[in-house]
């Protein structure tokens, strides 16, 4: 075979580089390509062309400038402002990359971001339109956090005459109305809110702010319309239908509600949905047995609708008829093929479960559900609140943090989670969760309060105002949310805004409301004007005509405390005799008589009441004290053990009984008892501390052990100094002695009186090999023993100095 000469094979490459464009010259190509197809209104074959161009030239920078303006101006926001960023980066002085990157981050409140691009627009650019509004509104967030209300007008007229330049720019409208509202113009917000609308904004956030300024004004009449409006631009979004139907209830005109959502269902492609809604609009309006006609019409008409018959067998579970309701659910899961929508039946049957008492079957059911669907986040949560229970947290944590890659906002499983992390001893976790929630939960009620008594405990009370503030916002006139706001407003001495709280309290119907009002105003004046004020106070609501049981309580303690014991005394025989039937009232004067060291007359009265309710625990607990008071322990665990036979599981009457065995050097029984305790409640922190304590100290197998670590761990970071000894004595038992006498040194110094916190502490010391400080320790020990104290503690204390001091230095 012949081969071409070697001059010919170079002519040949030569020509056939010389057809092969660079490419560079290939990525211009795709990019005019690019530039005609936008310019022809076919965006996505452009937007095509213009990925190919940056693929091939990644620094083709009137590309990606065409391609971060296009995608943004198509919505795509998230894309838009990574391409400017990549722009940003690569060439420094991008004016254009620098004023979308501020304005896309002020627009969507990354204040951190807005402000670093921000400054770096103005060094290039401060005379722009653009630039001059970036710095408004830089100005402006500055002026609004500190209060500033003359800089914040200034910056108000400098968006006033921007406007006149730029018309309905987003920035600025949101500049005004912001600004307006803050200065009381409504109207003015609500012109300025109407212009960018008439302007033919899409963005649906200028609906909303409408909507809010309408609400601020009260107009019902326009916001109908406007809501309404919104439907017509945004058929889908649920919240709007929501918030159209919560107005005309307000407005008393339930049937046009009720016609409007029969609209719906006529119009809408998942009828069952909607007829779902309506159910629960007629549910609100004319009650259950209403919602109960319209949901067996509607299971007429359709040919098969389990969920409307899961809606029903809730609302049969809601009126006390159970087992029909169960056997309704039972009826849609039963035999039938595992699906998602099955999955949510047997959870929600599980629950009704869990409420009859039948927990085995309710725990098979979410077996059977995470053996379908291991990321079926109700169920996990279920499981994740028995592991909680059982001690086993770290799984439950594991759970829910699969729960929260499905539904990342879900607060319940947020809460779960901070509960989790608690019974760890996590408490910061656990703290920071609870902020999540309230957060995810859109400052819901229950969430908000519960970060809040958080917030309280640890004095934190700017931010518990915030939280409560924006609950109310959305819960106004919520009891637990503004009693708890009242409390912020004491504690930080703002009488003028306590003051408010209770005016709002006592605007309300209701027994409750106005308690709680009574008690934040005994608070205020108390703290405000002094003691014998806050006395004065409760005088005056005693004297009042209306049902002052609880101010007059409070006034026989108040007397008590000022040794006016006979003024108390006549007071709870009072308050007797005008409730002669009333046990609570009675046990008042039995612990008023008590107070007095009457404890004859004490035991008396605690006994009537006992002996008309024998299972009255509260009156048996007080009558258990006058027994000890008295030293007469075997009456008092008769007593203990006839009232148990009628109320097994109640608490208080358990830990009397745990007490008492304690005392008597029972420790088996006593532990056993506190296991019962536990089971019944074990989130009770003080039980597990108790259980923790006894099983550390008196057993010493590996099994007792590793049972202590399970319960006694929520108890790590602790810094209430009984439960510092018992965690730094469960870490002195694992070994982890640098860890226990972080927990036993300060346990020891605040408890200094107690021998065995101080002997828990020479313990650490001596494994520490801190000799001097042990038997330091020891001796503080005896010296605080009684005489004859038969705990073999003491006689360890005396061997451990005579052998520590015999060690040479």
């Amino acid at each position: 075979m012949a081969f071409p000469s070697r001059a010919a094979v170079l002519a040949a490459g030569l020509l056939f580089l010389a057809a092969c464009d660079s490419s560079e010259e290939r990525a211009e190509k795709h990019f005019q390509n690019g530039l005609a197809l936008l310019e022809a209104g076919d965006m996505s074959r452009a937007l095509l062309e213009f990925r190919n161009t940056l693929r091939l030239d990644q620094s083709h920078r009137e590309a990606r400038t065409t391609y971060a303006r296009t995608v943004r101006g198509n919505g795509n926001i998230p894309e838009a402002y990574s391409q400017y960023l990549r722009l940003a980066e690569e060439f420094p002085e991008d004016v254009e990359a620098r004023l979308a990157l501020a304005e896309i981050a002020i627009v969507t409140q990354n204040w951190d971001e807005a402000e670093r691009h921000g400054a770096a627009l103005l060094e290039l650019d401060q005379a722009s339109t653009g630039a001059k509004i970036v710095d408004l509104a830089l100005q402006f967030r500055t002026a609004m956090l500190a209060d500033d209300f003359v800089s914040l007008r200034d910056v108000v007229r400098g968006a006033e005459d921007l406007a006149e330049v730029k018309a309905n720019d987003q920035i600025l409208v949101r500049i005004l109305v912001e600004g307006y509202l803050v200065d009381g113009r409504v109207d003015d917000a609500i012109r300025v809110a109407n212009a960018i609308l008439d302007a033919g904004t899409d963005n649906p956030i200028f609906y909303q702010i409408l909507a809010e300024l309408l609400i601020e004004k009260e107009d019902t009449a326009a916001l109908e319309d406007h809501f309404r409006l919104m439907l017509q631009k945004f058929p889908k979004d649920e919240n709007t239908k929501a918030n159209l139907i919560r107005l005309l209830i307000v407005e008393g005109r339930g049937p046009q509600a009720e016609d409007f959502l029969r609209s719906e269902i006529e119009a809408a492609d998942d009828k069952i949905s909607a007829h779902i809604n309506l159910v629960a609009l007629i549910r609100q309006l004319r009650g259950d047995g209403a919602a109960l006609d319209e949901l067996d019409s509607a299971l007429a008409t359709y040919e098969t609708a389990p969920l409307l018959t899961a809606l029903k067998a809730g609302l049969v579970f809601d009126q006390g008829d159970r087992d029909a309701a169960i056997a309704l659910m039972q009826s849609i899961t039963d035999g039938v093929e595992p699906s998602g929508e099955v999955d949510n039946f047997k959870v929600t049957l599980a629950k009704m479960l869990v409420a009859t008492g039948n927990e085995v079957g309710a725990r098979q059911l979410v077996e059977d559900v995470l053996t379908h669907d291991q990321s079926q986040v109700e169920a996990l949560k279920m499981r994740a609140r028995w592991q909680i229970e059982a001690d086993e947290a770290d799984a439950a944590v594991a759970g829910m943090r699969v729960a929260l890659d499905q539904a990342p906002n879900d607060a319940e499983a947020m809460t779960i989670m901070a509960e989790a992390h608690e019974r760890n001893g996590e408490t910061q976790l656990a703290h920071d969760l609870l902020a999540l929630a309230v957060d995810a939960s859109n400052y819901a009620p229950a969430e908000s309060a519960r970060f809040v008594r958080v917030q309280l405990a640890e004095e934190r009370y700017s931010s518990a105002e915030e939280v409560l503030i924006n609950a109310l916002r959305r819960a106004p006139g919520q009891q637990d949310l503004l009693t708890l706001l009242g409390q912020v407003h004491i504690a930080t001495s703002d009488w003028s805004r306590a003051d408010q709280v209770v005016a709002t309290l006592r605007r309300q119907d209701g027994t409750q409301a106005q308690l709680m009002a009574d008690e934040l105003q005994l608070q205020i004046i108390s703290r405000r004007e002094g003691r014998e004020q806050g006395v004065g106070f409760l005088e005056e609501l005693v004297r009042s005509g209306t049902d002052r049981t609880a101010a007059t309580v409070a006034l026989i303690q108040a007397r008590l405390q000022e040794s006016r014991s006979e003024d108390a005394l006549a007071l709870a025989e009072e308050l007797v005799e005008s409730n002669p039937d009333n046990p609570d009232v009675k046990l008042v004067l039995g612990n008023t008589q008590l107070a007095l060291g009457d404890i004859a007359s004490a035991e008396a009265t605690f006994r009537g009441v006992v002996d008309q309710n024998a299972e009255n625990t509260l009156a048996v607990m007080q009558l258990l004290r006058t027994l000890g008071m008295q030293d007469r322990t075997e009456d008092a665990m008769e007593l203990v053990n006839a009232s148990l036979d009628g109320s097994p599981d109640s608490p208080d009457l358990l830990w009397a009984k745990a007490s008492f065995l304690e005392q008597s050097n029972d420790i088996d029984g006593a532990i056993e008892v506190y296991e019962r305790l536990y089971s019944l409640n074990t989130s009770n922190q003080v039980v597990a501390n108790n259980l923790t304590s006894l099983l550390v100290t008196y057993r010493n197998d590996p099994e007792t052990l590793e049972r202590a670590s399970a319960v006694g761990r929520r108890l790590r970071g602790t810094e209430f100094p009984p439960f510092q000894d018992t965690y730094g004595w469960l870490m002195y038992r694992q070994g982890n002695f640098t860890e226990a006498v972080t927990y036993l040194e300060p346990a020891a110094a605040a408890l200094s009186t107690d021998p065995i916190v101080q002997f828990h502490l020479g313990k650490v010391y001596m494994e520490l090999g801190r000799n001097a400080d042990a038997v330091k320790q020891f001796e503080t020990v005896l010296s605080l023993a009684e005489d004859g104290d038969p705990r073999p503690q003491f006689a360890e204390a005396r061997a451990e100095i005579d052998r520590l001091s015999a060690i040479p230095e």
